[in-house]
């Protein structure tokens, strides 16, 4: 399985679906092999628009954007949206009372 990201689905105008990450582990007994590799863009960067030719075009049905898990063309806002649902008690330690900022949503 390869999960392309929201990256790519917000690049790519939906046409690509990011893939919701879950993990479901094992039975007691029996062995779980993953080899997990994540990347992520320059943390300036603002995601690009892709140019899709005609027919791909007429298939994107634009992101999904779940009230819960926003999507962000800013690059940086995603990072730090995902490193503070993964840790929380870090995000409460480190940015509890700091004033939210209005990203540039999808």
């Amino acid at each position: 399985m390869v999960n392309i990201g929201e990256l790519l689905e917000l690049a790519s105008d939906g046409y690509l679906k990011a893939t919701l990450h879950r993990v479901v582990s094992p039975p007691p007994g029996v062995s779980r092999l993953s080899c997990a590799f994540f990347m992520a863009a320059r943390l300036d960067a603002t995601v690009p628009l892709l140019s899709l030719s005609p027919e791909l075009a007429a298939l994107a049905e634009g992101p999904q954007s779940d009230p819960a898990n926003p999507l962000f063309y800013q690059v940086g806002e995603n990072v730090l949206k995902g490193r503070l649902r993964s840790h929380p008690d870090v995000a409460a330690r480190h940015y509890a009372g700091e004033p939210q900022r209005e990203p540039t949503l999808v």
